[in-house]
């Protein structure tokens, strides 16, 4: 088989494993790969040892529909702040998304995870 088509394979392996969520029951797909977008209607940063950022999207706080997190130790990845930035940004999220405290959740580990549209 030649180089390029099995590039093309392996490409469309890879996108078909990750899932476009615009699903109002998000917990369906708990520990999937997954990519949601939506609107940032807050964020905030929270206290401590090893603060995390949170970005409500969806909805503010506490009605998110999803929760982005990044936490204190990844910050250093980003070349802004993300808390700020951000904000009332339109944006597409990837990675796993898990339940922290019964809520769907994305936890980032760097820019490359977020799409600002």
């Amino acid at each position: 088989m030649k180089p390029i088509v099995l590039l093309t394979f392996i490409l469309c392996g890879l996108t078909s494993a990750q899932e476009n969520l615009n699903e109002a029951d998000l917990t369906q797909y708990v520990d999937k790969q997954v990519r949601y977008c939506d609107y940032v209607y807050g964020s905030h940063v929270t206290k401590g040892e090893k603060p995390v950022i949170l970005l409500n999207l969806g909805a503010d706080y506490p009605d998110a529909k999803l929760v982005v997190a990044i936490f204190h130790d990844d910050w250093k990845n980003f070349d802004y702040q993300p808390e700020e930035f951000l904000k009332e940004k339109q944006i597409c999220v990837k990675g796993k998304l898990v339940l922290y405290k019964g809520k769907p959740e994305i936890i980032v580990k760097g820019p490359k995870q977020i799409e600002v549209r």
